[in-house]
């Protein structure tokens, strides 16, 4: 077989290019610090770290959702404490209501305080988080409580739920939840009665209904008190599985993509070693052309 100078010409220059295109990309590896970057340099590789990648951005979504659902477990937690608290001394007035040695004066300070309460109520019924009713359902843009009346409809009383993980979580109370008794009849109306019924000087009503109402409302707060603690421990159990699957899969990701620079440097200096070599030899075997000597 003939060898020809444009035979070697043109394989000693192809060599040069594949040597500048393997220190090329072991300078893409040291930058990026990955062994593999596109599905061409191993394309099982890259389907995998692709696969965790995507489902890594699922964990953070699912981060964010747990935080926020966590901002309104929180809220709840210390509305439903200062709503328990409030409910507790409207039972104390009451009995003190209900004692038959009042006069007229007593019946009054305590119906006051009844009233003052109430403006209370309302206050708690109507808290926001943001730009939201915490109380308002499926309305949460609607205030659902005004001048003493619940404005949100009965068919807006839907629970907040978050699915995260294959958890499903209902974490969401509605204005008729706490604040309305299972009769229909709300807390504003059970103090509107009080407030009457000690003007009025009926005891017996106190004692025997009011007392009874203003019970099962603190009740059922107690009750939401708990499903909301045992939501908010729900939370913290997801929230430390996402972040446990999050590190477990950083560290997978790593042992994928990441390159050991180590080895790297390494191949680099040899390749510039053989490119250094290569160049040399070139200069040596490429014959000179009549072009080299015109000045």
């Amino acid at each position: 077989m003939r060898i020809t100078n444009g035979m070697i010409n043109e394989r000693t220059l192809f060599n040069i290019q594949h040597s500048l295109y393997r220190i090329g990309k072991l300078h893409d590896k040291l930058s990026s610090g990955k062994e593999v970057q596109y599905p061409s340099d191993d394309a099982v590789v890259a389907t995998r770290a692709s696969n965790i990648s995507s489902r890594m951005r699922e964990l953070k979504q699912y981060k964010r959702n747990v935080e926020h659902v966590q901002s309104f477990v929180n809220i709840y937690d210390t509305t439903l404490q200062e709503l328990s608290s409030v409910y507790q001394r409207i039972r104390e007035l009451i009995v003190r209501g209900a004692n038959g040695t009042n006069d007229v004066a007593e019946r009054e300070s305590i119906a006051q305080e009844l009233e003052k309460l109430k403006e209370h109520l309302e206050e708690i019924a109507n808290t926001k988080l943001g730009d939201e009713y915490i109380f308002g359902g499926a309305r949460s843009d609607l205030q659902p409580v005004k001048e003493g009346e619940i404005q949100t409809p009965i068919s807006a009383d839907v629970k907040r739920k978050v699915n995260v993980m294959g958890y499903k979580l209902e974490y969401g109370l509605t204005v008729h939840d706490v604040f309305k008794l299972k009769t229909g009849k709300s807390a504003f109306t059970v103090l509107d009665d009080a407030i009457k019924a000690l003007r009025e000087g009926n005891e017996q009503k106190l004692s025997n209904i009011t007392l009874k109402e203003v019970i099962t409302l603190e009740n059922s707060v107690m009750e939401h008190f708990a499903r909301v603690g045992a939501t908010s421990r729900t939370l913290e159990l997801v929230n430390k599985r996402i972040t446990d699957v999050n590190t477990f899969l950083t560290e997978y990701l790593s042992k994928e993509q990441d390159a050991d620079l180590t080895k790297v440097l390494t191949d680099l200096s040899m390749e510039q070693s053989v490119l250094q070599a290569a160049l040399k030899s070139a200069a040596q075997v490429l014959q000179k052309t009549l072009v080299d000597f015109v000045r």
